[in-house]
């Protein structure tokens, strides 16, 4: 990771966990990790996009995490449906993109595919961000899905 890399993402951990006295105070009370040198490389890009990116990496992400389902469908307007209420170029990224993890066999509604790939940002963050978003696990499967849905978001700009 180079130097400026570095200090962005040392910039966002800074923001995302704040290291005042009274920050650590209450992150030892709860029992949470305070920010740690290794989670600099955890720490995603995303957290210093604007809202509509991260609408954009979540409903990739979630996609991803329901490709299997999605491969299964046979259903023509459910699939058009989930095209429209997330982006025909989302899916049609995450169908084209190769996998290798498994996931769900049934297709929920597009509102539940996007708050699932929400819960995976959160899931992929270190848990000493905990405080900031109550979902972070240091999850790596949540990682490797939304690093690729990163990777593929930005392929398609």
């Amino acid at each position: 990771m180079n130097a400026e890399a570095r200090h962005r993402r040392y910039a966002l951990l800074a923001e995302a966990a704040p290291d005042g006295r009274g920050a650590r105070f209450a992150r030892r009370r709860a029992n949470q990790p305070g920010p740690l040198y290794s989670d600099l490389a955890k720490m995603p890009d995303w957290l210093a996009a604007g809202e509509a990116d991260r609408h954009r990496l979540a409903a990739l992400a979630g996609l991803l995490h329901y490709r299997r389902a999605i491969d299964a469908e046979l259903s023509g307007p459910k699939l058009a449906t989930i095209a429209a209420a997330l982006g025909e170029d989302l899916l049609d990224a995450a169908c084209d993109a190769d996998l290798d993890q498994d996931g769900p066999t049934t297709l929920p509604p597009p509102e539940r595919i996007l708050a699932e790939g929400r819960d995976l940002l959160e899931a992929a963050l270190p848990v000493s961000l905990a405080v900031t978003f109550p979902g972070a696990r240091d999850d790596a499967r949540a990682r490797s899905l939304v690093m690729q849905a990163h990777v593929l978001e930005r392929a398609m700009a």
